[in-house]
């Protein structure tokens, strides 16, 4: 008896161990996501000579980014931005400061992306519509 009660004492011991390390071993992955952020709204300023500008998401707050040579743009270019420009912007925190890896024009930004898409109901033929609905 006094055996089983160890090697239960062990394997508990084993297993709450084994459950430390898992959380320690995720820290990382929560600080790097931590220093990334992603904000959706309309630009409020910009410093060419800086290579920044700031963006206000309406969830978020404001946010000033720096734009490097790495910086991907679709749909807009720097030189293109401009007070109350719409953006979607992917940034990561460098030595202190903001610095985005995707800038993109945000035409759609609180437009209804949904508009006549019923997302299968009733009346779109979706898969939970009825068998033989047409």
């Amino acid at each position: 008896m006094r055996t089983s009660k160890l090697t239960i004492a062990l394997a508990t011991a084993a297993i709450a161990g084994s459950g430390a390390g898992a959380v320690a071993a995720s820290a990382p992955a929560a600080v790097s996501a931590a220093a990334t952020r992603h904000v959706e709204g309309r630009v409020t300023a910009v410093d060419r000579s800086a290579r920044t500008f700031t963006v206000r998401d309406a969830e978020r707050g404001t946010l000033k980014v720096k734009v490097t040579a790495r910086t991907k743009f679709e749909r807009i270019r720097f030189s293109s931005l401009r007070t109350g420009s719409r953006v979607d912007v992917r940034a990561t925190r460098v030595s202190g400061a903001w610095v985005a890896t995707k800038v993109e024009r945000g035409d759609s930004i609180g437009a209804n992306h949904d508009a006549g898409d019923d997302h299968g109901g009733r009346h779109g033929g979706g898969s939970d519509d009825p068998a033989g609905h047409h």
